[in-house]
């Protein structure tokens, strides 16, 4: 029985220490033995500096560019970037990054002269010596031999879309009549010293005012005026611009200034809000009968979730669960079903759909009224779109946050897939207003309608995979935008469970990855299947009970979970804590649970179903599990000794299951596309080793289930880089002592600063023995206690720690 609290270990910052060892090796020679294709490869790369340099030259009034210098793929790892000897930062600005691998420079005609001279410098022919008497290789001739090419970006680099393309949009959407333009620089990243970076300043300052001075009618917006790391402007063109016969013209200009200016890194259209069709419209309409709400308890206090939709009905039966409004659209009740349905859910999700895993206790829901199925009316109050409707509810998270908000579910799309090599505006702004209220997004994966539904999910592994490869319109069922949030939940949908218990990825459920590092989805719940006549049910605006289907009812139930876990634990939490719990007990399903379905499983279902609240908080007597949450000051690591229990140590030999899960909040910088998140936090546990001499080591016993050590392996298949890592493992007959040590390290990008105030994060560990027999909780917290480890219940530590 799960009658033992997880523990949390207080005080952890006593358990932080500096590293032991050393750095990396030196400087690597991607030319060994190749000397002759190094002299071709170094002759190129000169011709195409030169080629840029003299490019920069000969525009008129332009002295400063930005270059795209791409990475071969053995050099992706941050101790190979050409940042020492070629582009030296003083000098050689990094302004972002691409594609993993892709490196973006600020130059201009005098400082390409400096890259081509510590190209020339590049050795041609290995011959010194280090100490242990092994070639040695210069660090030109290493960042040289690193990179594969260098070139100015094109204008395929800078949109995707055609002026047909765009034409067409802001006709159909009158929500997204923008375009979202990037610069390699903005006022924010080029700082208050204007004696620094003079060429890129002048550059920006006339950028702005030809932008301005293109037409009054035109609305500009940047974002430095109010999320200052998003770095984007959007030109938006209002309702009377597309009805008068300059909107043609107008966007001829735009786009050729876009097109021409050094300053633009890429642009996109606008995106357009939906919940698509199978989130939006039930498949069934029939009457339905009345459905039977509970009532609240008179002075019960609830767990609250923030709906963002077109609204909740002010029907009474769902209206006593609200904790509050923004009566944005003011829609009229008929056009509040989705957000009805979303909110029945919170409250009822459970009676509605019995014997399904689903949170019984009640939320209550505060009601953020910003959409509208009408693109006229949402354009009417939104002309950004989803940017606009983000900066409304920022302003009024900031103006009134409702009592114990932590959760806000949104259940709406841009209709944009992610970019597996980005990090879009839309994540980025989710992950800003995240961090500034101290909230957590749950949101929908998207869904997929007509020719790219999929079929219905196979019983088997070998079936699964054939059916997968078989899926013809192959890449345009990945995650919508904003499911590649770092800060954020994103939720897949599964079938209802089955008379057999079983369930599977739904039909219409978007698939990830979304990022290049991340797994995402997080999870996936239920979010029923009408065509198999296993809907989700909840209620529509008149308070009838009616079948839905959708990734949109699936994210309200891990925003339900959420909350509960959030509710149950007294005082204020980290959201670090949340989110690593959340992760560490999540399963997946047996039917994806399969070694062939391992590198796909993940894409439809992250790290599975979020398990109830009650398995999070508490184990049974033959495990247990330890909670660490601090903040890692720059240059430390936690080092935390342990001593495996002696239930769990037979003849000599160690055996047990282990559990490690590590989340983390690392600083974001949306410059850095693939490269976003600019610390990496990992988290190891290593077991004792004494040698023949007596010497003492630590090895580690957690590895990445992923084959090879190339960055680009750990970065796909290892989540480095990814603020949630899950490792597991059991033992059978470990050879070693009893003395164990788990510990967090940190990685930093290069060209990035560590934050002086540390990297926010939490770490689950739970021991168990896998026969369920060994009296593992007590052995292990008496063990603790007796070494003066500080241990509380999770469920009061932070009360306890507030004293």
């Amino acid at each position: 029985m799960a009658n033992n609290p997880v523990q949390v270990v207080l005080q952890a910052d006593q358990y932080m220490k500096l590293p032991e060892g050393g750095g990396g090796g030196g400087a690597k020679d991607f030319y060994k033995d190749r000397d002759d294709d190094f002299v071709r490869h170094k002759q190129r790369l000169l011709k195409q500096v030169d080629s840029i340099r003299s490019t920069l030259a000969s525009s008129a009034g332009r002295q400063i560019g930005y270059v795209k210098v791409r990475l071969q793929s053995t050099a992706l790892a941050k101790s190979h970037r050409p940042m020492e000897a070629l582009f030296k930062p003083k000098s050689l600005p990094l302004v972002g990054s691409g594609a993993l691998g892709e490196l973006y420079f600020e130059v201009t005609p005098s400082t390409l002269d400096s890259v081509a001279g510590a190209i020339e410098k590049a050795e041609e022919k290995v011959t010194k010596r280090d100490k242990h008497n092994k070639l040695k290789a210069s660090s030109a001739r290493s960042e040289t031999g690193a990179i594969e090419d260098i070139a100015l970006p094109t204008l395929r680099d800078k949109r995707s879309f055609s002026l047909d393309d765009a034409r067409v949009h802001f006709k159909q959407w009158p929500g997204a009549r923008y375009v979202t333009v990037e610069l390699f620089v903005d006022e924010t990243t080029l700082g208050d010293d204007e004696n620094e970076r003079k060429e890129a300043r002048r550059a920006l300052r006339a950028f702005r005012r030809d932008l301005r001075g293109l037409s009054d009618k035109l609305k500009i917006w940047s974002s430095t005026q109010e999320w200052k790391d998003l770095h984007i402007t959007t030109v938006q063109f209002p309702a009377d611009v597309m009805r008068s016969g300059q909107f043609d013209d107008l966007l001829h200009e735009v786009t050729n200034l876009l097109d021409r200016s050094p300053l633009v890194r890429r642009y996109a259209l606008g995106a357009a809000v939906s919940r698509g069709s199978q989130s939006a419209r039930f498949k069934v309409r029939p009457r339905g009968r009345t459905a039977l709400l509970p009532q609240p308890k008179a002075g019960a206090a609830y767990p609250v979730v923030g709906i963002v939709d077109a609204g909740v009905s002010r029907n009474a039966a769902i209206s006593v669960w609200s904790a509050g409004s923004l009566d944005f659209m003011r829609e009229p009740d008929s056009e509040r079903d989705h957000g009805t349905f979303i909110a029945g859910l919170l409250v009822n999700g459970a009676g509605f759909n019995k014997g399904q895993s689903i949170e019984a206790d009640p939320c209550t829901f505060f009601d953020y009224d910003l959409y509208s199925e009408d693109q006229n009316k949402l354009e009417d109050n939104f002309e950004q779109g989803f940017l606009g409707m983000m900066r409304q509810l920022d302003a009024q998270l900031t103006a009134s946050k409702p009592e114990g908000l932590r959760v806000i579910n949104i259940s709406l799309n841009p209709e944009e897939m992610t970019d597996q090599n980005g990090y879009s505006p839309y994540a980025a702004i989710l992950d800003q207003i995240a961090d500034k209220h101290d909230v957590i997004f749950v949101i929908s994966a998207g869904n997929l309608e007509g020719a790219e539904v999929r079929d219905r999910w196979p019983d088997g592994a070998t079936p699964a995979l054939q059916h997968l490869v078989s899926y013809r319109p192959l890449g345009a069922d990945r995650i919508y935008v904003p499911g590649e949030t770092a800060r954020n939940l994103t939720v897949g949908a599964f079938e209802p469970v089955d008379a057999s218990g079983r369930t599977r990825p739904a039909r219409y459920s978007r698939r990830g990855p979304a990022t290049s590092a991340g797994i995402k989805p997080d999870f996936a719940h239920i979010g029923g299947c009408v065509a198999g006549n296993i809907p989700l049910r909840s209620i529509d605006h008149r308070g009838a009970l009616v079948p839905g289907e959708g990734t949109s009812y699936a994210a309200p139930l891990v925003a339900k979970t959420v909350a509960l876990l959030n509710h149950r634990i007294e005082g204020r939490k980290p959201r670090e804590v949340l989110m690593a719990l959340m992760y560490h007990f999540a399963k997946m399903p047996a039917l994806l649970d399969d070694k062939l379905l391992k590198d796909v499983c993940k894409d439809f279902a992250g790290f599975g179903m979020p398990a109830s609240v009650d398995d999070m908080l508490a184990t049974d007597d033959s495990a247990i599990t330890l909670v660490f949450q601090d903040t890692l000051p720059p240059g430390m690591e936690l080092s935390f000794d342990f001593v495996w229990p002696a239930v769990l140590i037979e003849k000599g030999f160690t055996r047990g299951d282990v559990r490690l899960t590590i989340a983390y909040s690392p600083p974001l910088d949306r410059l850095h596309q693939a490269e976003f998140a600019r610390v990496n936090l990992d988290a190891f546990l290593r077991q004792e080793r004494i040698d023949e001499e007596g010497e003492i080591s630590y090895h580690g016993r957690l590895k990445a289930d992923h084959p090879g050590k190339l960055e680009k392996n750990l970065v796909a298949h290892g989540a480095k880089w990814w603020p949630v890592k899950h490792y597991g493992r059991t033992f059978e007959k470990l050879e070693g002592t009893s003395n164990w040590r788990l510990v967090v390290d940190s990685l930093t990008r290069a060209g990035a600063d560590y934050p002086q105030a540390g990297v926010k994060f939490a770490v689950v560990l739970t021991i168990s023995d896998p026969e369920k027999t060994a009296p593992v909780f007590s052995s292990i917290r008496q063990s603790l206690l007796r070494r003066g480890v500080n241990l509380v219940d999770v469920r009061t530590s932070a009360r306890v720690r507030a004293r």
